[in-house]
């Protein structure tokens, strides 16, 4: 497995990979809506029309981003290399189904990093960081949600540990 914290410098040999993962706070705000906007385009034009590429920046993302930030309910992590957040993980506690017999549910909610930063052992972290949190608060079952085209997100999710439980099917009528 490569080392997390190693990457090729450009003469050929390694250097090492300063990131730092931390909680987020309000002043990381707009670092997180900028990479939620990144995400939501490439899900826009690789896997759902749908998918509003400028909800981060409207005010209901504001909103959910700056309440997972503030809220015990919620966790928003950033991952900095040098002074540049390049990713980033919000989630929180979810509601149960009434038709289990689950108690206590989070739910990974969106988690994102920059393409020149995958492979590197940071999205392993963040979802180790956000179990540690779920665990503290007596979580019995994570859940996430991918996109079912998103075969390289259900693969790293089924690599730590989740598994399908269910899937949504859905039949659009409008104009996308």
């Amino acid at each position: 497995m490569e080392n997390p914290n190693l990457k090729n410098s450009p003469e050929g040999g390694v250097e090492v990979l300063k990131v730092a993962i931390e909680k987020a706070a309000v002043a990381d705000l707009k670092d997180i809506q900028f990479l939620n906007q990144e995400l939501c385009k490439k899900e826009n034009i690789d896997f759902d029309p749908t998918i509003n590429e400028n909800y981060a920046f409207s005010k209901a993302g504001e909103e959910y981003f700056k309440s997972r930030i503030e809220s015990p309910d919620g966790i928003a992590l950033i991952v900095r290399e040098g002074d540049e957040v390049v990713a980033y993980l919000v989630g929180g506690m979810a509601t149960p189904e009434d038709y289990r017999s689950v108690k206590s549910v989070a739910e990974l909610e969106n988690m994102f990093v920059r393409e020149e930063m995958r492979g590197k052992g940071i999205g392993g972290k963040l979802i180790q960081q956000f179990e540690d949190w779920c665990k503290e608060r007596g979580v019995e079952v994570i859940r996430v949600v991918a996109s079912a085209q998103n075969s390289e997100a259900i693969k790293f999710y089924e690599a730590h540990g989740a598994k399908p439980v269910s899937l949504t099917l859905e039949k659009n009528f409008g104009s996308k």
